[in-house]
């Protein structure tokens, strides 16, 4: 199956793209729900004949991988590998999550919602912005020297432990942020697969939360019974400021911390199946069935073919990014 696509590389400063489609061997595109940036990596086909114009992969460049005119990857070229004893350049390339994750800030907030710390951030170093989900929280936090990314992130998981909600922080293929609130249905199906690997892990477990005021006295517990009937008790402790309640934070520690079931799925192409995103899985080769979200894909063309590999998780995990300090 072929489906035509377009690589355009673009020089230093700007100017007209070139597209580079026919000197590709192969493409992988992937990302995952813990990191910023995508990542692009390709082989392309250099004659050393003088039958095609060699393209100018000189620092500065920028790679922008389409699909049906549909952007999905924007971001600057990261490294160029040739050698004399073969045609083939390797490319590498991360989306515009790069200056993100290269860029350190200095900021403290006090009372500011996540969407307005994530504004003022993109606005003070130019990142584009696409859209930024409401966290449904204000949060109070130091970043003495912290990466852009983790600053952006902490806020939302902060703001997520107060409100219960799970975000995700990534670029859309155009090149320009976009923070949405994790879906809690599935936007795609996967009906048939070409390999599915289960595995089932509880080497995180953390089967009951204590809830102690900052004077050390015990509120309460919230515990999964079921899982300390099976591996006895395993407990985190979270300290609750005054006037506060933290059930919902309790709660989501015990979800983020149980038993995980992961899925490993290789079927054909969807650009759909993006880490972070939801996913219904109807398996009849492995009997596996379920709702499931997406933590990593890798979507690979090679041959004039298009297959993705996903790595699944039953459950809708929070972002355990934890950067900077409490606000005195």
């Amino acid at each position: 199956m072929e489906l035509a696509y377009e690589l355009l590389l673009t020089p230093p400063g700007g100017g007209a793209p070139r597209d580079l489609a026919q000197l590709v061997q192969s493409i992988t595109w992937s990302g995952s729900d813990q990191e910023t940036a995508r990542a692009l990596s390709l082989s392309i086909a250099v004659p050393k004949d003088g039958s095609v114009e060699p393209p100018q992969l000189s620092e500065g460049s920028g790679l922008t991988f389409r699909r049906e005119r549909k952007p999905l990857f924007t971001g600057p070229l990261l490294t160029a590998t040739t050698t004399t004893q073969s045609v083939v350049v390797d490319l590498t390339a991360l989306d515009n999550g790069r200056f993100l994750v290269r860029n350190d800030g200095w900021y403290q907030f006090k009372g500011t919602s996540p969407e307005q710390a994530a504004a003022a951030v993109c606005g003070d170093f130019g990142i584009p912005v696409a859209s930024l989900a409401p966290g449904g929280a204000t949060v109070s936090r130091k970043f003495p020297g912290v990466a852009l990314d983790k600053i952006i992130r902490t806020m939302y998981a902060l703001s997520g432990e107060q409100t219960g909600k799970r975000f995700l922080v990534r670029f859309t293929g155009a090149g320009a942020l976009e923070v949405v609130e994790k879906p809690s249905s599935a936007t795609v199906e996967i009906q048939s697969t070409m390999g599915v690997t289960n595995t089932w892990d509880i080497s995180k477990l953390q089967n009951s939360v204590a809830i102690y005021t900052d004077t050390g006295a015990l509120v309460r517990r919230v515990e999964d019974a079921g899982s300390i009937g099976l591996n006895g008790r395993l407990e985190h402790v979270i300290t609750q400021r005054s006037g506060e309640d933290a059930g919902a934070e309790a709660q989501a520690w015990l979800e983020d911390h149980g038993l995980q079931q992961n899925l490993t799925v290789e079927t054909l192409g969807d650009a759909r199946l993006i880490s972070g995103n939801a996913v219904k899985l109807r398996d009849t080769g492995s009997g596996v069935s379920g709702l499931f979200w997406i933590e990593q894909d890798t979507h690979t063309w090679k041959n004039k073919q298009y297959f993705t590999k996903v790595k699944l998780n039953f459950r809708n995990l929070v972002d355990d990014s934890a950067a900077g300090s409490e606000v005195k």
